[in-house]
């Protein structure tokens, strides 16, 4: 009886412990969550950090290494309490470790150098390292630091998208003073890669220009009419050298462009068909035409959709939001039925683009389909080519990006399924199921040289499945600018 009491005793002495060393641990190390609960402080210096996963260990950084021998141990203490709660995509903040940081954010790298993942069609030594960034920016963010470096030993541009896509918050209707000050952002201890034409600087550019997409995407219909969307393409593109023509209804009358004012004819907002050229490359080569679905609220129709989709149809222009941030980030760096409306507004897009700038490779993004969002699960974008050197453009692209694509059928089983009625040359909705191949196949009858069509729904607007931590679940995503941008750089690049 005296044994089984002494034992009582020291077991309740060991939790009262516990229970403090858990308290004490809480106190400097917290996990990232989605929002900035502070105001942020550019006084408030902070730092990301990576740590590899090494089986069931943890490992530092070399850089991580030098800054535990600093803090006397403190961030090798904290990271083996960590070994059990920390995967990839979570960050923990640890406060009190080094001087010059208010805080430091411990983010998992997963293993080391993982590398190109044959079977995900993904780099995903970049990718880890964007979710790693994009955790560790949001925890120093919620705990008010305005001013962020980020620690990355290679692929510094990565590190940068990751860290911009993550800082950035959609505010545009909040009161001045409730809104955060911008989130200064930098890379811990290489300056000289943070100009112009080092892989920071490149990244960062590729970050903005996707938020700018997110926000396009974001505004609600009645503050992004097709007006205000030429507007903000004129205002933002036009100092970079791209030139914008925001064509107006007797423009588009004059080029009887009739399926694109057939869609118009269902808003009371005049129609826009805005035209942006911008030359980085020799003169003498083709150009390439992309044409993208720009409608800035897409209600179905008299076939209405069903009011719980309505929330994401102010999104319907992120097709051509993505296109308009892959231009400005190129410009940066100098390189039958009334839902079925975006194939009717590109059919007259695709025939003017190519009648006037005779490309050799045409490009079109739209918001499609809610078949390949079905298909994919908003994992990539849906793609069709008949270019089997095209798709392997647009694959490595994806892998580098993080912002993959998968290739679907243009069978000509679909084309059959768009010209069975003997009493019109082509159906927009098509008699089959597969909507997202219908409408590839009658977009297809409009091009007569090689060509790639993009279906974003699912990538495009709200983020769907599980969002990458430097994207939020609740706001536009802004994708595939980047993926684009890595395209048309490797297109560029090709002989």
């Amino acid at each position: 009886m005296g044994f089984l009491k002494v034992f009582s005793k020291t077991r309740c002495v060991m939790n009262k412990l516990n229970i403090k060393l858990i308290r004490k641990f809480s106190d400097s190390c917290q996990e990232a969550s989605g929002e900035i609960n502070q105001k942020l402080d550019s006084s408030k210096k902070g730092l990301v950090l990576g740590v590899y996963q090494c089986g069931k260990k943890l490992e530092l950084t070399p850089v991580g290494q030098e800054l535990d021998q600093k803090s006397g141990g403190k961030i090798l203490q904290h990271l083996n309490e960590l070994s059990e709660r920390m995967k990839l995509g979570q960050a923990f903040v640890l406060t009190d470790v080094v001087p010059e940081y208010s805080a430091v954010a411990l983010a998992s790298l997963g293993p080391k150098d993982p590398g190109y993942n044959q079977l995900e069609a993904l780099d995903e030594t970049r990718e880890n390292l964007r979710w790693a960034v994009g955790a560790g920016v949001r925890v120093l963010q919620n705990r008010g630091c305005g001013d962020i470096s980020v620690q990355a030993d290679a692929e510094h541009d990565a590190a940068a998208e990751a860290a911009e896509l993550a800082a950035w918050r959609f505010e545009e209707f909040r009161s001045v003073e409730e809104r955060q000050p911008a989130c200064r952002l930098s890379l811990h201890g290489q300056a000289g890669d943070e100009g112009p034409g080092g892989a920071w600087h490149a990244g960062s550019v590729l970050g903005r220009a996707q938020n700018w997409a997110r926000f396009l995407s974001d505004m609600p219909a009645n503050k992004m009419t097709p007006i205000d969307l030429g507007q903000a393409a004129l205002d933002t593109l036009c100092p970079l050298g791209v030139t914008v023509e925001a064509r107006e209804r007797e423009w588009i009358e004059a080029q009887n462009m009739q399926a694109f004012l057939t869609v118009a004819r269902g808003s009371c907002e005049e129609p826009i068909f805005l035209e942006c050229n911008y030359r980085g490359d020799k003169e003498s080569r083709p150009p390439v035409v992309i044409a993208a679905k720009g409608v800035t609220f897409d209600s179905g129709g008299l076939c209405l959709k069903k009011r719980e989709s309505m929330v994401e149809n102010r999104g319907s222009m992120a097709g051509a939001a993505a296109v308009l941030g892959a231009l400005r980030a190129l410009a940066e760096l100098q390189i039958e039925d009334t839902d079925m409306e975006g194939r009717l507004m590109l059919a007259d897009a695709l025939v003017y683009g190519q009648a006037v700038h005779k490309p050799e490779l045409v490009i079109d993004v739209a918001t499609f389909t809610r078949g390949v969002l079905q298909a994919l699960g908003g994992a990539a974008c849906g793609c069709y080519t008949e270019s089997e050197a095209l798709w392997r453009d647009v694959t490595a692209a994806g892998a580098r990006s993080g912002d993959r694509a998968w290739r679907l059928p243009l069978w000509d089983y679909y084309r059959r399924q768009i010209t069975d009625d003997p009493s019109v040359d082509l159906r927009n909705k098509g008699s089959g199921k597969a909507t997202s191949c219908l409408g590839a196949a009658f977009l297809k009858s409009f091009v007569c040289c090689s060509w790639l069509h993009v279906d974003t729904t699912g990538v495009g607007k709200l983020a769907h499945g599980s969002a990458p931590p430097y994207l939020s679940a609740r706001r536009m995503t802004g994708r595939p600018a980047r993926t684009l941008v890595a395209l048309l750089q490797r297109l560029a690049a090709a002989p």
